[in-house]
Parts: structure tokens; C-alpha cells; sequence
């Protein structure tokens, strides 16, 4: 990631990422966050926060722009307590948003001055899902994620206009998959249901074929 985090030197040989979430038992998210990013601020390059998880109940509610920025400003004074120089910061985001509360959190990250925007984690819809498991509860990933991930992209980037990098994730399956995100305008790029399908031969899969495109 080292698009997003230029200024932070790899203390691993590599970059190394939190993806911080409350349980479903916690009764105040802004404490629990922030203490776990108090702890994992020397460990790492960059941290996420993850108010976006379908599988915690109540948890997409600090996705609303009051909630989601104080629990920023809760994680990034824990984290400059930690160390002098904080980890990146970025939200992950979910794919069900309504347009006007994707709009208030692309304002706040810039407003903020985030490091990026995670866009997206996994859906709770199933239009379309011909599977016997489609009335599961739980996110939805993989495939049937595609369309969705790569329509509320597009709003992102729109609405970001180059000013903070975004991240797609969700529904890259394979090369095709990865390219088109990038030409989208997406900066970076994450895969984890491609990895379960394809193993981790995918990675080098889609970087022949960005090579070859380039």
C-alpha cells in the first residue's frame, strides 16, 4: 500500500495492516476502538476502521457522520499517545450506503484528512442469489458482490475527486476483475473470497496482467 502510506516506513519488511471492529458485547465503541488502536499503533503501517461488518449487530450504525467522527477523533488521539509518529488511518465502508450517507462520509474523511476510504466490505443483500444458502444471515461476498462493489466505487471516486486514495475490495475474482477497479480509479486494490477460489497463485496472476496492460 505504498500509494496510501508514503510516509510510513515498513517496520516488517513489508507493510504490515490492522483492521480494528467492535464486538457485538461492547457498550462504547469510541473506548473499545481507540484502546485497541492505542495498542496496535506501534505494530503496524497503517489501521483501519471498520464500522462496516453486516455480521455485528449495530455496528453499520457508526457509519452516520456524528458517530463515525468521533470515534475518529477517539482513534487518532489514542493512537498519537501511543507513538510519535500515528499509523495511516482509513475507514472501510459498507456496500449497502444510501448515496446521501455515502456522501457524509466522503466528506468527513476529507474533512479529516483520512488516508483513504476501504470501499467495500461484504453486503447484506441477495438480489439476484440463485444459491440454496441465499436466505443465510451474514455478509455476502465473492462474485455476487461484483456489481454492487464496483457501482457505489464509482460514487466514491466521483465524490473523492482524487483528493484521498480509495481501496476496492470485494467481488475481484480475477484479473479482469482487478484491472477494471483500477481503471475505475481506484488506487489500491484488496482480494480475500478470490484467495479462497484461487489461492494465492491470483496475485501474481493479476500483476502479469497490469504488467502486460502498462
Amino acid at each position: 500500500m505504498a500509494n496510501v502510506l508514503d510516509t510510513q516506513p515498513a517496520l516488517h519488511g513489508g507493510v504490515v495492516g490492522a483492521n480494528v471492529g467492535r464486538n457485538k458485547d461492547s457498550t462504547d465503541a469510541d473506548r473499545d476502538y481507540a484502546a485497541a488502536a492505542g495498542r496496535l499503533a506501534p505494530l503496524v503501517e497503517y489501521l483501519v476502521i471498520n464500522v462496516s461488518s453486516p455480521n455485528t449487530p449495530g455496528l453499520r450504525a457508526l457509519q452516520d457522520r456524528t458517530a463515525l467522527e468521533s470515534l475518529i477523533r477517539r482513534v487518532r488521539a489514542a493512537m498519537r499517545d501511543s507513538v510519535v509518529k500515528p499509523p495511516a488511518l482509513l475507514v472501510k465502508i459498507a456496500p449497502d450506503l444510501a448515496d446521501e450517507d455515502l456522501d457524509a462520509v466522503a466528506d468527513l474523511a476529507l474533512e479529516l484528512g483520512l488516508a483513504g476510504i476501504i470501499a467495500t466490505n461484504t453486503t447484506l443483500a441477495r438480489e439476484g442469489l440463485r444459491s440454496m444458502y441465499r436466505e443465510e444471515t451474514g455478509g455476502l461476498s465473492g462474485s455476487p458482490l461484483r456489481v454492487q462493489g464496483e457501482a457505489l466505487l464509482g460514487k466514491i471516486v466521483r465524490l473523492v475527486d482524487g483528493k484521498i486514495p480509495i481501496v476496492s475490495v470485494g467481488g475481484i475474482m480475477n484479473p479482469a476483475d482487478a484491472k477494471r477497479r483500477l481503471d475505475m480509479g481506484a488506487t489500491l486494490i484488496q482480494i480475500y473470497t478470490g484467495l479462497i477460489y484461487h489461492g494465492p497463485g491470483l496475485v501474481k496472476k493479476i500483476l502479469r496482467t497490469l504488467a502486460s496492460a502498462s
